[in-house]
């Protein structure tokens, strides 16, 4: 029977069929971190003799609030980094961490055709390989633990073809706004998105693990990509991936790992790329986005408008604002920063603006590159990596009825801070957003600044 990509990982990792069509499913690889782990490594080491399943499968990493901000959060951290060392599990701890999902791939532990799973519901951007990578909950990461195996039902498996190429200043991150919108927020909830097309093929890896980042935000189990030669490369060389024939032999096992053309979807939607255009995010979740030259929509819900502080038939440009932030799981890599900065460069922003890197890595990479001075030149606040900011934890929560234009996932009311007012975007918008101090792209500003950083490169 012809299959999808993710049918091929499913069956390859059915251990056993169960009663009201469930199934056990055997996990490769599990990402411990410091706000979901500790809880089923206590009830473990009370209840079952601290055992693991298989420790060299696990990797640990402190990312959520690194360092930590206060006693609670310090705990936490110690009971990861305790446990770690005690089972001799891979710790990626303060000064060579960064958000788990950035961590993840850059060292080479998510691959083609493997499961993975982490207590974070972003866990769906490691599908950019080609891997089934879900975010689950401490009950279910217990059973990981314990059983190197996970009880679930298999979801469906919804294709998203994506043809043409991006242009008109679209990223990875419009495209991403624009199938949620197109599926409605919530709108592949049970199943699985592949992502197939030419426009998916030409994306780096980078740009796939931005698209696949948000696929919950539609709803979706996760999102998938085909491996190819982009995923083969980029895998070459990382850490935890064998070097030499060893590798050459996974690669050619990667490649074989493609949809049938044949193969039976729940349902099929046609996107052509270069109709895509800058988006924005204008209410309280990831669906209820506009055109950057568009407006608040006159149909728009409610409680949205309300909490956004917003009427209907507000141009999405005319919105001031109180704060920027570039970074997260979905837009704090390498690519993304070179992208802020040059927008940046040789400007000054006019509102508070925090950026932060999606690991130490990057950090390092970005500043052998000079884009922390950059940064810091034009105002912002250059930061070490962490997840803070995104949650509202911590490195600049916002207040009550602050409006602040943000490169992350998830404009939720009190995502960042207790009634702030999240509007989600592309590193580059928000960028260009920072200097003029209304939402704005960087075609909008003046060419006297532009001459200047040119000047200044």
């Amino acid at each position: 029977m012809p299959q999808s990509l993710f049918d091929k990982v499913w069956d390859a990792h059915v251990v056993e069929e169960l009663p009201g069509g469930n199934a056990l499913v055997f996990v490769d690889r599990l990402i411990a971190i410091e706000i979901t782990t500790p809880q089923p490594a206590a009830e473990i080491a009370e209840k079952f003799a601290d055992r693991l399943f298989d420790a060299s499968r696990i990797v640990a990493i402190n990312d959520h609030v690194s360092p930590a901000k206060d006693t609670e959060t310090a705990v936490q951290a110690q009971a990861l980094r305790s446990w770690a060392k005690r089972h001799g599990v891979v710790m990626y701890d303060v000064g060579a961490n960064g958000i788990c999902h950035v961590v993840t791939p850059e060292r080479g532990y998510v691959e083609p055709g493997i499961t993975l799973v982490c207590g974070d519901s972003h866990t769906c951007t490691h599908g950019a390989f080609g891997a089934f990578a879900l975010g689950i909950g401490s009950t279910a990461q217990g059973g990981v633990m314990l059983a190197g195996a996970i009880i679930m039902q298999k979801p469906k498996v919804l294709r998203v073809n994506v043809s043409g190429r991006l242009g008109n200043g679209a990223t990875a991150k419009d495209l991403a706004l624009t199938v949620i919108a197109t599926l409605g927020f919530k709108g592949a909830t049970g199943c699985i998105i592949e992502y197939h097309g030419s426009a998916i093929e030409a994306l780096s890896m980078e740009e796939r693990m931005t698209l696949c980042n948000m696929a919950i935000e539609a709803g979706a189990t996760t999102g998938m990509c085909e491996p190819d030669e982009t995923t083969i490369e980029y895998l070459r060389g990382r850490e935890a991936q064998p070097k030499g024939e060893e590798f050459e032999r996974k690669a050619a096992a990667w490649r074989g790992l493609k949809a049938d053309p044949d193969a039976n979807y729940e349902g099929v939607v046609e996107i052509d790329a270069a109709k895509i255009r800058t988006v924005v995010t204008w209410g309280t979740n990831p669906g209820e986005s506009v055109s950057i030259d568009g407006a608040v929509p006159a149909d728009a819900d409610a409680q949205s408008l309300e909490y956004m502080g917003l009427v209907a038939g507000t141009p999405i440009r005319s919105l001031a604002l109180d704060q920027a932030f570039i970074g997260s799981c979905t837009n704090a890599r390498i690519s993304d920063l070179r992208a802020a900065a040059d927008v940046l460069r040789g400007r000054r922003v006019m509102i508070p603006t925090v950026i932060t890197p999606g690991s130490q890595a990057v950090k390092r990479q970005a500043e052998r590159e000079g884009l922390h001075d950059v940064f810091q030149d034009a105002g912002a606040l250059w930061t070490h990596s962490s997840c803070g900011p995104c949650l509202g934890l911590s490195m600049g929560v916002v207040a009550p009825g602050m409006r602040i234009i943000s490169s992350t996932n998830r404009n939720f009311p009190g995502r960042m801070g207790a009634g702030g007012r999240v509007h989600l975007a592309t590193p580059v918008v928000v960028a260009a957003s920072a200097v003029l101090g209304r939402i704005a792209t960087p075609d909008e500003l003046p060419a006297v600044q532009a001459e200047t950083a040119a000047a200044n490169r």
